[in-house]
């Protein structure tokens, strides 16, 4: 087997102007009181607190990652849950920066009818380690990152394609059950 050959090194990274946008991985309940995996924002006020356009969202939920077409974005996503998740962004080129522990308090949201499905916010977000960078075999160009456990896996996304696209974790029950989001380029 032959591989393309790579002319020239990386281009260098610059998130100089590139949006910081806060993601969240969380597992929730459903309404027969199962785990359910889910995806979310993370309020980037200070302390992070709960509100109701942050914290876990239905894939069925208005779009909360509305995205200029052509526009570079820092994707933070904390990763709550006790899993690693293949995140996986559809027809968007992405370089992996870095990842870094943080901590964090987990609150309950309500959700669905009546609140019978429970998702969360995630307040006070702390980060508690230094930065790691990129593991060698994640330079380049990707389209989906390991977002480890108790870490905050940063990406640096351009978005060229004007349309509705999803974002989701690439394990087939997490993203058949709630852990799959729309964005919109436009």
């Amino acid at each position: 087997v032959f591989l393309r050959p790579v002319h020239g090194p990386l281009p260098a990274v610059n998130t100089a102007s590139a949006a910081v946008r806060k993601l969240l991985l969380l597992e929730g309940t459903d309404a027969y009181g199962r785990l359910q995996t889910m995806l979310g924002t993370v309020n980037p006020a200070a302390g992070n607190p709960a509100s109701p356009a942050h914290g876990t969202f239905f894939y069925s939920d208005p779009v909360t990652e509305n995205i200029r077409v052509g526009s570079s974005e820092v994707w933070e996503i904390h990763n709550t849950t006790v899993d690693a998740h293949p995140i996986h962004l559809h027809l968007v080129d992405f370089r992996v920066l870095d990842r870094q522990p943080f901590t964090g308090t987990v609150l309950p949201k309500p959700m669905g009818a009546n609140g019978s499905t429970t998702g969360g916010w995630l307040t006070n977000v702390a980060l508690s380690g230094p930065a790691r960078a990129a593991e060698a075999n994640e330079a380049g160009r990707k389209d989906t990152v390991i977002a480890y456990p108790g870490e905050v896996t940063r990406i640096l996304a351009t978005f060229p394609r004007a349309g509705e696209y999803v974002w989701h974790c690439h394990i087939l029950s997490h993203e058949d059950h709630e852990m799959m989001r729309r964005f919109v380029v436009a």
